[in-house]
């Protein structure tokens, strides 16, 4: 079962030997020549062209030179990981916003991430201490309760005879 499939002749490939040039398709342009050999039939010679310039200096000058506020990212940071996770993360984003802006030569945009960098992180801050107070009440709440009944249960067994099962 050998049958011969006929594909269509490509574009752009050299005739090969024994078939004819594809028709339709203009002729295959060559390279041009190389050092120390003849040029090839068909091309014009290969002329350089150079034009020297002379390089040019860009000056940035910047018109203040101001420092960068406090970012407070160490402080967002801990609160992030110390005592609320919310509010710590917003404080970061806005500590990064700091240098970002600063960078980008937004000063006064850079000031006011400062300050919400830092209220943010005081939010979280003074939201973390209240919590775990008020975590502490509630587990000193819950102990107290625990022994009263724990002594009131006791209490309450004392005229019990436990050997009477025996």
């Amino acid at each position: 079962m050998d049958t011969e499939k006929s594909y269509p002749p490509e574009q752009g490939y050299p005739p090969q030997q024994g078939y004819p040039p594809q028709q339709g398709y203009p002729p295959q342009q060559g390279y041009p020549p190389q050092q120390g050999y003849p040029p090839q039939q068909g091309y014009p010679p290969a002329t350089a062209q150079y034009n020297p310039t002379a390089p040019t200096q860009t000056v940035i000058v910047r018109q203040t030179q101001s420092t960068q506020p406090n970012d407070y990212l160490a402080f967002a940071i801990f609160v992030t990981i110390c005592c609320c996770l919310p509010l710590g993360i917003v404080a970061i984003v806005q500590a990064t916003n700091v240098r970002s802006r600063f960078a980008a030569g937004d000063v006064a945009g850079a000031q006011e991430a400062s300050r919400s960098a830092k209220c943010w992180s005081i939010a979280g801050l003074v939201t973390g201490i209240v919590l775990e107070v008020i975590g502490v009440i509630i587990i000193i709440i819950y102990v107290v309760f625990i022994v009263s009944v724990a002594t009131s249960v006791a209490d309450g067994l004392d005229g019990f005879d436990f050997d009477y099962y025996k």
